[in-house]
C-alpha cells in the first residue's frame, strides 16, 4: 500500500513483482494518471482508438472560449493561438467519442499538451517566459501512442498483480480493513518542497479541472497534506487543534520550532508564515501514519522515503519527528537512515541554508 500514490510508480513496481496494490492520491491530475499506468496497462486496442479520436480532433480546432477568462490567459502564454486550438478540439474529440473519464486518454492528451508547449519546464513549474522547440500536435500523439505501446508490450511478458488507486486523502482510508496490508512502501509531501496544486496549474487548465487560481486552491490543495504556505488557507485558525492531535513526545520540538519560525517572521520582509506551516503538516501526517498502522498486519514494515527542511534557516528534522509520531501509534524497532545529500540546486543567495545540512532519509518501522 502506498499512502502517497501519486502518478503511480510503487503500484506498477508492485504489479512487476505480481502482487496486489492499492495507492490513495488526493491530486485529481496524478490520480488520473497513475490509474492510466497502473491499472490499465494491456489497454493497446483501446489506446489506438483514442489515438483515432484525437486525430479527428486535430482537425476541428476549438476556440478559446471554452476556457475560462483566467485559464485563457495563462494557457496562451504558454501555447501559440492556433495549438491552443488544435489541442483544445481534440479534447473536444474525447469529449465526444465518450472517454471523459477515461484514465488513459487524459494521460495521453496530457502528456501531448506538454510536449506541445513552447514554455520549459522550471524544475516542476511551467515557466511562462522560458522557451523551448514545441512538438506539433500529431508528431507528438505518434511519440506518445509509441511509448505507451511499447510499455504495454513489455508489460504483457509481466504476471502482474492487481492494483487499485483510489482518488482521495490516506488520512483516512475506510475501505481497506484492519491488518489488510503486508507492506507500506511510500514518500509523502516534504515540508516547503513543492506547491502540487501550482505544479499542475497548466493541466488543471487545460482540462477545465480549474478555471482560476482560487478554483485552485478550493479543488486541488485543500484535498493534499499542508506542506506550503500557499496552501494555508482554512488552516491558520486550526493551529492548537493539529498541535493537540500529534503525539505528545513530539509536540516540545515542534513548539520550538514554531518559536522560532514566528519571531524570524517578524524581522524578515517576505513574512512568510512558515510559523503556521509546521503543525497542520505533522497533524495531518499523523493521521496517515495512524491509519498505516491499522491496516498494517502485525510484524509489517512501512517503508517511508522523505527530506528534512530548512525554514528561514531552522532546520525541521522532519525524518527524525515523523519517527517520533510513528512511535507513537503503533510502531516500532524505527529506524532512520541518510539514503543522500539534497539541496544542492536550492542553494541562493536569496535562501536560508541550514547548519545541519539537507538530506533524504529512510525510514523503516515495523508494525
Amino acid at each position: 500500500m502506498d499512502p502517497f500514490a501519486g502518478c503511480g510508480t510503487a503500484l506498477v513496481a508492485a504489479n512487476a513483482r505480481s502482487w496486489n496494490a492499492v495507492g490513495y492520491e488526493a491530486h485529481p491530475v496524478f490520480a488520473r494518471i497513475g490509474r492510466a499506468k497502473a491499472c490499465g496497462w494491456s489497454q493497446t486496442e483501446h489506446l489506438e482508438e483514442i489515438a483515432c479520436s484525437l486525430i479527428r480532433g486535430f482537425a476541428e480546432p476549438i476556440g478559446p472560449t471554452v476556457l475560462g477568462e483566467s485559464a485563457h490567459l495563462f494557457l496562451s502564454k504558454l501555447f501559440d493561438p492556433d495549438t491552443l486550438a488544435t489541442l483544445l478540439g481534440a479534447r473536444t474529440a474525447l469529449q465526444q467519442d465518450g472517454y471523459d473519464s477515461d484514465d488513459l486518454a487524459f494521460l495521453v492528451l496530457s502528456k501531448i499538451v506538454d510536449m506541445c508547449s513552447h514554455s520549459q519546464t522550471d524544475g516542476v513549474y511551467k515557466a511562462p517566459s522560458s522557451r523551448k522547440v514545441p512538438e506539433d500536435p500529431r508528431t507528438a500523439c505518434h511519440k506518445v501512442v509509441r511509448m505507451i505501446h511499447d510499455d504495454m508490450r513489455l508489460a504483457r511478458w509481466l504476471k502482474a498483480g492487481a492494483s487499485k488507486l483510489v482518488s482521495a486523502s490516506s488520512e483516512t482510508m475506510p475501505d481497506l480493513a484492519d491488518k489488510s496490508v503486508e507492506v507500506v512502501v511510500t514518500s509523502p509531501p516534504y515540508l516547503n518542497n513543492f506547491d502540487y496544486a501550482e505544479m499542475t496549474r497548466m493541466v488543471l487548465y487545460f482540462w477545465g479541472m480549474a478555471n482560476c487560481w482560487a478554483d485552485i486552491t478550493r479543488t486541488v490543495r485543500s484535498k493534499l497534506i499542508v506542506n506550503t504556505t500557499t496552501a494555508l488557507r482554512g488552516h491558520k485558525e486550526r493551529q492548537q487543534e493539529y498541535r493537540l492531535s500529534i503525539p505528545t513526545p513530539a509536540v516540545p520540538n515542534l513548539d520550538a520550532a514554531v518559536r522560532l519560525l514566528r519571531e524570524e517572521r517578524r524581522t524578515r520582509a517576505g513574512k512568510k508564515e512558515y510559523d503556521l506551516l509546521v503543525y497542520p503538516y505533522f497533524s495531518q501526517m499523523t493521521s496517515v501514519l495512524r491509519e498505516c498502522a491499522r491496516v498494517l498486519r502485525p510484524g509489517a514494515l512501512a517503508h517511508v522515503m522523505v527530506a528534512d527542511a530548512a525554514l528561514y534557516g531552522v532546520h525541521i528534522s522532519t525524518p527524525q519527528l515523523l519517527a517520533t509520531i510513528m512511535e507513537g501509534v503503533g510502531f516500532h524497532d524505527i529506524g532512520v537512515s541518510l539514503v543522500r545529500k539534497r539541496g544542492e540546486r536550492w542553494i541562493l543567495n536569496k535562501r536560508d541554508g541550514s547548519k545541519e545540512g539537507l538530506g533524504e532519509y529512510h525510514i523503516r518501522a515495523r508494525k
